[in-house]
């Protein structure tokens, strides 16, 4: 298994290698045009063919490293086929017998039946907690307009009660609207509730505070708590939903039960009870589902009794095998791949992940021919705005970009690409495709030029403390509060001490997830869980003030190790000796704020605040736009008060923000921009708002490694 790993890391490490810096189209592939690189001919095929190499080994170590359950994937239940006319039915949602205006979703053998008549699912992934509101009924109308007849979307707990017992359901988060605009655009919906997701978010959708809450808890289990608090969260999102499943006349579906759990235990107990939370707010209104990869062995481990079982593969997979895969352990049943990917997911560090669009229209026109349904994952993937990125785990920690562009078939900003169009194509074959809906083209996007900022507030001056931090108590001793259990989403944690020792080594065994080290108010250099750098010399003297500021930089959440705290999780040794005296702790959350009364700065050595306005052309609506992070060290940037998410382009391969227009005021107003510089000062104080993204520089996330020339 670790040759495996091993061997996968070192090809996509020399395939970066061959990468040049490019600008433009997200595809571009930035090969080297030498032939001296042996790797400048390695196809995009054969590249996803590893990356789905990966995700197939993580979840196989995953589930054998995993805690044990109670039950072993190669004993639980085999399943029975029920007809339809059957009362009970052991691997098929509950039939609907009657349903009060003739609207029910029923399994009858092989195929669904929409009110009596066969139906195949042919549906996209688009996720309402990446876009803003505004922009949902154009991308539904894109997908509508490719072919599609449904739309699957997770539900993210976390976006719905960020803390505890606070919830949203208004505007960006109201659910229940989006819900209400796919159905008037002609889409049905395919739930995905969970309440695990995954999906690259933040500890995969479920809310921090369930860490800070209950330090013990164990998600994704029979745990007490885990089970109450996520019966009270269904409860409370059923509320605004119930009305909208298919059998009480809305347009849902499908439902699905827990997400991949094959991929992560095994636990035959946890996964009935889940279905029966769910299943007393779905009832017969609409069918329950699971998904798991395409194997046995994840389907003996997620699949759930009483429910229909789905699988997922990516356009390189061999669509008979994995379909006879699904039917050996189902013999009765719609056929399903209910995550048929695009493409894939990226990383900081890596290069921009991408698939063939021929090999994934070749791939849908051999699951159409088979009968079976799909989903689209994703269809349009969107942006992981503010502080909501998650990250996973191989070998070492590994944070997800800011965007969710995924490859798809819809950009980022919601523009059809080449890939779209070979979709639309291909559905046209099978008559799926509307001719009287329009074909969507590329919205025009904002080059709005360079925008000077100037300093105003270092965060760890005394304004900016005050300003913008939240004093905690004082802590004394060596185990220091974690950001959970001082009930800090995200951001910026402050952890300070008095030093009673003279030059020595700084050792921090477990960061989560970066630390900046000052002495006195100079930047020293950096511990960092991803580059797995847990000591550094520093020259200091007695009574030297020790600041440690850690950056949350997103909770795993996939696989074993989803319960990431974030912090200081172990001891901070200097001179072979535990700092457990008193400790100041200063909070940074940096959710809402206010810096219009700053006054200006000139010290960039600390972590510091650049500032500036732009006005858009006159007479124009203000249009999309892409906020070009060029010459930057690593932050986060803010215009209007909107947090566009962290940039990184010295580590890559995302250069650019997503700007939405609709965030943006028309002239004479100003836009105010807001950017959190935390490593080093821009040569140039200026920002460029440019009209195209750059998903695909590579950048080399080993530069990290070198502490800075001050240290």
């Amino acid at each position: 298994m670790k040759a495996i790993i091993h061997n996968i890391i070192i090809h996509r490490f020399k395939i970066g290698e061959c990468q040049r810096e490019c600008r433009g189209e997200r595809s571009c592939s930035g090969e080297l045009s030498s032939p001296a690189c042996k790797y400048n001919t390695l196809s995009k095929d054969n590249e996803m063919r590893m990356q789905w190499g990966v995700f197939v080994t993580v979840s196989l170590w995953s589930v054998v490293s995993g805690p044990l359950t109670k039950a072993d994937a190669t004993t639980v239940y085999e399943p029975t086929v029920i007809q339809v006319e059957t009362t009970q039915n052991a691997r098929l949602s509950e039939p609907v017998k009657k349903v009060e205006g003739n609207r029910s979703i029923i399994i009858d053998g092989d195929r669904f039946l929409l009110d009596g008549k066969p139906f195949r699912i042919v549906s996209g992934s688009l996720h309402y907690f990446r876009l803003p509101a505004v922009y949902w009924r154009d991308r539904l109308k894109k997908m509508k307009a490719a072919g599609l007849n449904s739309v699957a979307t997770y539900v993210e707990w976390s976006y719905h009660e960020p803390e505890e017992r606070q919830y949203l359901f208004e505007g960006d988060r109201d659910v229940a609207e989006f819900i209400r605009i796919a159905a008037e655009e002609g889409l049905y919906v395919l739930l995905r509730v969970g309440p695990y997701i995954c999906g690259e978010r933040d500890l995969g959708g479920f809310p921090y505070w369930l860490l800070g809450k209950y330090p013990n808890i164990r998600l994704r289990s029979t745990d007490k708590d885990f089970m109450a608090e996520s019966d009270t969260w269904l409860n409370k999102f059923f509320e605004q939903t119930q009305s909208l499943l298919y059998g009480n006349g809305g347009p849902i579906i499908l439902v699905q039960v827990e997400n991949e759990y094959g991929s992560y235990g095994n636990d035959l107990d946890y996964r009935v009870q889940m279905r029966e939370m769910i299943h007393k707010y779905v009832g017969s209104k609409a069918i329950l589902y699971t998904t798991d990869g395409n194997s046995l062995y994840f389907l003996r481990g997620g699949a759930v009794p009483d429910t229909l079982s789905t699988i997922d593969f990516n356009a390189y997979s061999d669509v008979n095998k994995s379909f006879a895969e699904l039917r050996q352990f189902m013999p009765h049943g719609p056929l399903m791949n209910s995550e048929f990917y695009t493409g894939w997911l990226t990383h900081w560090g890596e290069t921009f992940a991408t698939a063939n669009a021929e090999s994934v229209v070749s791939t849908l026109g051999q699951i159409l021919d088979y009968g079976a349904s799909v989903n689209f994952y994703m269809f349009f993937g969107g942006t992981n705005f503010e502080y909501t990125a998650g990250a996973n785990f191989l070998g070492t920690y590994q944070p997800d970009l800011t965007s969710y562009d995924y490859d798809s078939p819809l950009s980022e900003a919601g523009d059809p690409t080449a890939k779209y169009y070979l979709i639309r194509d291909k559905l046209k074959q099978y008559n799926l495709v509307d001719e009287n809906l329009p074909v969507p083209t590329a919205s025009p996007k904002g080059d709005y030029g360079p925008v000077q900022v100037h300093q105003t507030i270092n965060l760890l001056s005394p304004e900016g403390r005050e300003k913008l931090g939240k004093r905690y108590e004082d802590y004394t001793g060596s185990s220091l509060p974690t950001f959970e259990r001082l009930r800090q989403r995200s951001g910026l944690i402050l952890y300070e001490t008095t030093l009673s020792e003279a030059d020595d080594l700084l050792v921090i065994r477990q960061p989560r997830d970066m630390i900046f080290v000052y002495v006195d108010g100079e930047l020293k250099g950096r511990i960092s869980r991803i580059h797995k750098i847990y000591s550094l010399p520093l020259s200091a003297k007695n009574g030297s003030v020790l600041s440690l500021l850690v950056e949350n930089q997103g909770r795993i959440g996939f696989g074993s190790k989803i319960h990431d705290f974030k912090g200081i999780l172990s001891e901070v040794e200097f001179n072979s000796k535990v700092l457990d005296g008193k400790w100041k702790i200063t909070g940074f959350p940096l959710e809402s704020f206010d810096t219009s009364a700053a006054s200006s700065s000139s010290n960039a050595r600390r972590p510091t605040f650049y500032e500036g306005d732009f006005v858009v052309p006159a007479g124009t609506e203000p249009l999309d736009t892409f906020v070009d992070t060029s010459g930057w060290g690593k932050g986060y940037v803010w215009v209007n008060g909107y947090n566009l998410g962290r940039y990184w382009p010295s580590a890559g391969p995302q250069i650019t923000l997503y700007l939405p227009g609709v965030w943006l005021k028309p002239a004479p107003e100003k836009n105010h921009i807001q950017i959190l510089e935390l490593d080093k000062p821009p040569h140039v104080e200026a920002i460029d708002l440019i009209d195209y993204p750059v998903l695909n520089r590579t950048g080399n996330i080993n530069w990290w490694r070198y502490q800075p020339k001050s240290a």
